[in-house]
């Protein structure tokens, strides 16, 4: 891993990413890079000096000028922290839409992982405009780490991977061992048995024990949960093992196949208390 996102917007959520994204950068020496985007339908590229891109310099909106300097204050007073002046920490704050200046930089293919902040939906409202650390999930091509809660290093030290062991998951895979190997953490391997997706306890340990083989998973536990519904599964079992962080795939589905099929992923992304590691095996 050498360069982590952590876009922020000063939230008690986002302060949380940040602490989480310095854990991983100080472990991998890695850049750390963090981003704010002031929305505004008028796009400016503003660097820590304090000028603006050509794009933004004709425009008299005082209101969003106080602003940007506001924020640019706070973006200083953040990479100001003591802790962080202990690794390489760059920071942007732009003003546009918060989504367009986010992608283009995952699809820089500078960066490895993007920590946020998510404060989670639930009901009318997900349905009405869903989460931003949902869409985050859903479209990011690489691995996207959702942090609700207060993290210490010792998040990374249990962590339940859910799965049910039957697709190529190699990439995911690769880069969990390389947290697991930086941390010396255990791998709660474990399988939700869900009324409408049940599968034997022989056909389970099967899979996981050739899943370990060919990934070459070390220390590690067979789990086997029972739950109504997958994710809830997920989410008790990790409470149950008092994990520090839950690894998951997901297919990032859009449009009339996500409204059928929904996911998983991204229902335990809004529910769940822990952090949520997860990796969009379509992207």
């Amino acid at each position: 891993m050498k360069s982590i996102l952590c876009p922020t917007d000063f939230s008690e959520q986002a302060n949380h990413a940040v602490e989480a994204g310095y854990y991983l950068a100080k472990k991998f020496h890695a850049d750390f890079h963090l981003l704010h985007v002031v929305e505004s339908d008028t796009e400016i590229d503003i660097n820590m000096g304090g000028a603006t891109g050509e794009e933004g310099r004709g425009t008299n909106d005082i209101y969003f000028l106080k602003l940007i300097d506001v924020t640019r204050k706070k973006m200083d007073e953040l990479v100001s922290t003591p802790g962080l002046q202990s690794i390489n920490i760059t920071s942007d704050v732009k003003v546009g839409k918060p989504f367009k200046f986010i992608f283009e930089e995952i699809n820089s293919g500078k960066h490895d992982l993007i920590v946020l902040g998510s404060k989670g939906v639930s009901g009318f409202k997900k349905i009405l405009i869903g989460s931003n650390t949902e869409k985050v999930v859903r479209k990011s091509p690489i691995p996207v780490l959702a942090v609700k809660e207060y993290v210490q290093e010792s998040n990374f030290k249990n962590i339940v991977y859910a799965s049910t062991f039957n697709e190529d998951e190699h990439e995911l895979i690769s880069r969990l061992n390389e947290i697991q190997k930086a941390f010396g953490s255990t791998l709660h391997l474990v399988r939700i048995n869900t009324p409408n997706n049940f599968q034997t306890d022989w056909t389970t340990r099967k899979k996981m024990r050739e899943f370990v083989n060919r990934f070459k998973i070390t220390d590690y536990t067979f789990n086997i949960y029972n739950d109504a519904i997958e994710e809830d599964g997920i989410i008790y079992f990790a409470e149950e093992t008092d994990a520090g962080m839950i690894a998951m795939a997901t297919h990032g589905r859009t449009g009339f196949a996500h409204l059928l099929s929904g996911s998983i992923a991204e229902d335990v992304v809004n529910h769940a208390k822990r952090p949520v590691y997860t990796y969009n095996l379509n992207k």
